[in-house]
């Protein structure tokens, strides 16, 4: 896959996400059942061995279940239950049960927001209910309640406050996040609406200047033959419908050829295969996808306007290839082969495409084709050149 198509950075799941947390916040629930004096050592003891083992354990489960934000929910409401087994074993101490309890709030609002709040408070409840028909409970409360009482209230309302700020900045992070990843997305199909898949990433990491020399591609233009009095029949709005409808078929084609387009100028289209991506078999893609543009221009109708006829003309060689330009800049290719495959274009006639003899070397075994003879090219001299026909097998 190239660079060009890779995905987004992944991104953690939810159970990576909740590892390390889980395992910092069991294990001070179980530093918090060792400080406790109690009979029940049974029930402590089991329980810190629970909290040692449970992130670990709890990690793999909801990685063997994909680790996404429903198999981590499964693990949160085991949380919620072995929460309300812990105070149990603290024999509802006030602190160690507010640490629990607000661990337990803060948790649930970072990973499922308000919504959780009250089914992880049941959850809680169960688990109370659960421990303390096992095992029984006699309530441990420290002198002066009501001071401690009034204390704790106010240090959970803080934490309230804390959670709820904290809860609202990590929406605003997602939806941040995920509005970047979507312009990111946009962005990138954009860059590739314009340049070739294999240059945008060196355009991303600011390259500069992008410039490459390739020393064999073959290059294709075609030209709608008499387009300016079809243009002026048409009219401005029938004749952009007509370009986007025939210039999409040559794109769907230059697709499925594997060949790219370089650009579009007015009636005239050019194409290479070979470059940037290598290609072995560029002259017989080339002709191939010379001879798609025909069938497409057969299939594109313009009405009473008559028929749309289009010249094809190919050459094979080196070429150099870069980005042009600072404000709206393009890739190009440029050389004497560019110059050439145009010049050949020029001397073919409507609904044929025309070859050089470079060319016809590479594909006379593929290719039917039959000999136009020698043309006079200006800036070029005397080229033997050949009409292509449809492939031989």
């Amino acid at each position: 896959m190239s660079e060009a198509n890779e995905s987004p950075r992944p991104q953690l799941s939810s159970a990576a996400r909740n590892y390390r947390p889980r395992i910092v916040g069991y294990g001070l629930f179980a530093l918090m059942l060792a400080s406790v004096s109690d009979e029940r050592l049974g029930l402590r003891y089991g329980l810190i061995a629970f909290c040692l083992v449970w992130p670990h354990l709890g990690y793999w489960l909801a990685k063997r279940r994909g680790g996404d934000l429903r198999a981590e929910t499964a693990n949160i409401c085991i949380d919620c239950v072995v929460g309300g087994a812990v105070m149990v074993a603290y024999a509802f101490r006030l602190w160690p049960t507010t640490a629990t309890y607000t661990i337990g709030f803060i948790n649930g609002l970072l990973f499922r927001g308000l919504g959780f709040l009250l089914p992880g408070l049941l959850l809680s409840g169960v688990g109370i209910a659960g421990a303390w028909a096992l095992v029984g409970v006699e309530p441990h409360l420290e002198t002066e309640p009501l001071g401690i009482g009034v204390s704790l209230v106010a240090i959970f309302a803080y934490v309230v406050m804390i959670g709820s700020v904290s809860y609202r900045m990590r929406i605003r992070q997602r939806e941040m996040r995920d509005t970047l990843r979507r312009e990111e997305r946009q962005s990138h199909q954009l860059l590739l609406n314009v340049f070739p898949a294999a240059v945008v990433p060196r355009l991303k990491r600011g390259e500069a200047p992008i410039a490459d020399q390739f020393a064999d591609v073959s290059v294709l233009f075609a030209d709608i033959v008499d387009f300016t009095p079809l243009a002026e029949r048409l009219g401005p709005r029938r004749t952009v419908l007509l370009l986007n409808e025939l210039f999409a078929r040559f794109d769907q084609a230059a697709a499925r050829f594997g060949v790219e387009k370089i650009e579009t100028t007015g009636d005239g289209y050019l194409a290479v295969g070979g470059a940037p991506e290598p290609l072995d078999h560029h002259p017989r893609a080339v002709a191939d996808f010379a001879l798609a543009l025909l069938d497409a221009t057969r299939q594109t109708s313009v009405g009473d306007a008559g028929q749309v006829h289009v010249r094809v003309g190919i050459h094979t060689g080196p070429v150099f290839a870069g980005v042009i330009g600072e404000s709206r800049f393009h890739y190009k290719i440029f050389g004497e082969t560019v110059n050439i495959a145009s010049r050949i274009q020029g001397q073919a006639q409507p609904d044929r495409i025309l070859v050089s003899e470079t060319t016809y070397k590479r594909i006379q075994v593929t290719h039917a084709l039959e000999e136009r003879g020698t043309v006079d090219l200006k800036g070029h001299g005397p080229m033997r050149t050949y009409w292509l026909g449809a492939p031989s097998s």
